[in-house]
């Protein structure tokens, strides 16, 4: 006779259900109303999603067999997941000049910084004078005090991506460091430069020729180095679905294999030099899903090319700038928090937090600290630097991270069968497909079907706006640069160790730039020479703009066309001294619709107008009374239904004989009584089915706001 154990027994007290059991139970729950319309869902992926999930759903599904740090790598892109490295801090640091950056980045590492995440634009701009341009020296100050042995480093330098490699493997070599135990990372990436700007700083046959140099180079002297980088946030920011993202960075991923290629260099000695950098947005189960979708498709890529040996994939994450407000912007701190958390449970391997005041371009010590502390939490606090793969096993996550792929790759074959990512952007498809995306996703936002805390719903009216940054300027302290004419062009084959030497010297990033650009002539014309200048130019000597433009993607945020209306009230507020204003009409005790009434308030202060809503009127002629003696344009009735039927059309009547020219809605659904209550004098009804930013828009209008 079989013995049962305590759990079995305990468990036959719970016979199990089948799923029609379920759903019947659901739709006897839901009382008539539809399964579908309630429960099911659509992403803007095209993704159904239902409101649960099984193991049968996922019994078909190859990588839940996978362990983490093998086969696809969707559970992980180590064995040991977080329990041997932990992810790296990879804060996000700028200022305007080196002692600055140096200052913000050992203020960084105190706090528990792992990676520095340097965004050198403010300092390093090639539009400076060659005088002013950064060299060693700049470099050394930057990284004054800083282990290079012992902190990575992701500089985001872009087209100036090897000249500053220069610079940086000569610091290396000035403090005696063997390169071959440094971990860095420069953000090559000139397709992401040609979306984000509409054209490429540089020439992109001379970008690919110097990407291939500095790869060699790591190859054989560097193998921690990363030499490019394939962001799919550019893509996000600008308004990009999950799956689109996923499949432009894996279009734009082929694209850097094929100019390698192309180049000498075989894909299995180019991929573990890529980081990919993905944005973490605030669907939280759909971002986990993409991260390890991300995975999955870098084996298939590889796979596709015959590289035995994978490497694995080096997935930077960091918190989206879409979702972003620049009012009430410290619910951006609980934003970027549920984002962490996902980017963290997904497996990322180097994350940047941004702080809630990022946007503004004006973080300060204790926002950083704040976005720090979230990466110390979820590490030492949730504990979840101590479990592998915490998302594996769940039928949902499995089941989403197998669509995405799917439907992810399905775009990639896409944009390769159109002739590749480049064709694409130069005919404008996928700005098209992204434009088409960010207009849905907006027309959700003005209906609030997708809602924003603080903008679009429950706004902070007394919240104040971030100080946003204006400009910046090219601030170095580097000695006077090289003259033009002392200039010699680097060998293509031995560039990297050239531009070293030249950086060991004293050269300038702009001197380090044109030398780069430069290719050897058998007429060996001077680059004084009209001659000589016109082949520089041709080749890159002096550091122009590609002649290739595309239609741009700037990046937007979600809460903009909303932030555009504060901004206008708030201007008109300024010049008038008085906010555009609404009287709302509460007909009887308030406590009795105190629902309705806070909701309709919270409707129109959401575009900055000023609502007074705290009196309660008893009579019409009490209402009539206050609103003659309010300097407000716009006046909403509001009560409970059964008070609209008896005094809504007596007192929009009253209304219209004491102030024709007030605008007068009411707040609620009209019915059969629409018609009535217009004749009356109603000019429009606020409901849950109005379009939120339409009525608001058109308010401020009638109010001269706009």
């Amino acid at each position: 006779m079989s013995h049962q154990t305590a759990s079995e027994l305990l468990l036959a007290g719970f016979p199990g259900h089948t799923y029609e059991q379920w759903h019947l139970a659901a739709e006897q729950l839901l009382k008539g109303a539809s399964f579908e319309k309630l429960l099911v869902s659509k992403t803007y992926e095209d993704i159904t999603i239902q409101p649960i999930y099984r193991r049968e759903d996922i019994a078909h599904l190859d990588h839940p067999k996978h362990f983490p740090g093998a086969g696809s790598r969707v559970r992980g892109s180590q064995a040991q997941g977080f329990l041997k490295t932990g992810w790296e801090i990879s804060q996000e640091i700028v200022a305007d000049d080196p002692q600055h950056l140096n200052r913000i980045a050992r203020q960084g590492i105190d706090g528990g910084q792992t990676e520095l995440n340097i965004l050198t634009d403010r300092w390093l701009q090639p539009e400076c004078d060659a005088a002013l341009s950064p060299t060693l020296a700049d470099l050394t100050t930057v990284l004054d005090g800083i282990d290079l042995g012992a902190i990575p480093t992701f500089w985001r330098s872009g087209s100036n991506s090897l000249p500053l490699a220069a610079l940086f493997f000569a610091a290396a070599r000035q403090r005696g460091l063997d390169p071959n135990h440094l971990r860095a990372c420069f953000d090559n990436d000139p397709l992401a430069e040609l979306v984000s700007n509409g054209s490429a700083r540089r020439d992109l046959k001379t970008r690919f020729d110097q990407i291939a140099a500095l790869t060699r180079y790591c190859q054989s002297h560097a193998p921690d180095v990363r030499t490019m980088v394939v962001q799919g946030d550019v893509y996000h920011n600008a308004g990009a679905t999950t799956t689109q993202e996923l499949g432009y960075v894996m279009a734009t991923l082929v694209c850097y294999l094929e100019e390698m290629t192309a180049r000498g260099l075989s894909p299995g000695a180019v991929m573990p030099h890529v980081r990919i950098c993905l944005a973490v947005g605030s669907d939280y189960f759909m971002e986990i899903s993409k991260i390890r979708a991300a995975r999955a498709l870098w084996s298939k890529v590889a796979a596709a090319y015959d590289v035995t040996i994978v490497p694995p994939p080096h997935i930077h994450a960091s918190t989206s700038k879409w979702n972003k407000t620049i009012y009430d912007a410290h619910t951006n701190m609980l934003r970027v928090t549920a984002e962490a958390f996902a980017a963290v449970v997904a497996g990322v391997d180097s994350l940047h937090i941004g702080p809630y005041d990022e946007i503004s371009g004006n973080t300060d010590e204790f926002s950083r600290r704040i976005a720090r502390n979230i990466h110390l939490i979820l590490r030492d606090e949730c504990g979840l630097a101590r479990v592998i793969d915490p998302a594996g096993g769940s039928s949902y996550i499995e089941w989403l991270t197998d669509q995405i792929a799917v439907r992810s790759w399905e775009i990639f074959q896409g944009i390769e069968q159109q002739g590749g990512m480049l064709a694409c952007l130069k005919a404008g498809s996928v700005q098209q497909a992204v434009v088409a995306v960010r207009k849905t996703k907006f027309n959700s936002i003005r209906r609030r079907k997708d809602k924003i805390v603080g903008t679009n719903i429950y706004p902070e009216s007394k919240g104040g706006k971030l100080a946003m940054k204006t400009g910046a300027s090219c601030q170095s302290q580097s000695a006077p640069a090289m003259k033009p004419d002392a200039i010699e062009p680097f060998d293509l084959a031995t560039m990297v160790e050239q531009a070293i030497a030249a950086a060991l010297n004293g050269a300038s990033i702009a001197r380090i730039t044109r030398a780069c650009g430069l290719q050897h002539n058998t007429d060996r014309e001077s680059p004084d020479s009209p001659e000589g200048t016109q082949a520089a130019r041709a080749c890159g000597f002096q550091p122009q703009a590609s002649s290739l433009t595309i239609t741009p993607l700037p990046p937007h945020r979600a809460a903009e066309e909303y932030e555009a209306l504060r901004d206008a009230a708030a201007a008109f507020t300024a010049k008038t001294g008085a906010a555009p204003a609404i009287l709302q009409l509460n007909i009887g005790p308030s406590r009795n619709f105190r629902l309705r009434a806070d909701w309709t308030g919270s409707f129109f202060e959401a575009a900055g107008f000023a609502v007074d809503g705290t009196r309660d009127f008893i009579t019409i002629g009490d209402a009539v009374n206050a609103l003659t003696a309010s300097t407000a344009a716009i006046a909403v009735i509001t009560s409970d239904d059964a008070t609209y039927l008896e005094s809504v059309a007596p007192l929009a009547a009253a209304v219209k004989a004491a102030r024709p020219d007030v605008t007068l809605l009411v707040a609620g659904t009209p019915g059969d009584h629409e018609a009535a209550w217009r004749a009356a004098g109603v000019d429009d009804f606020v409901n849950v089915r109005s379009n939120h930013y339409e009525l608001n828009q058109q308010l401020l209008q009638r109010a001269g706001v706009l």
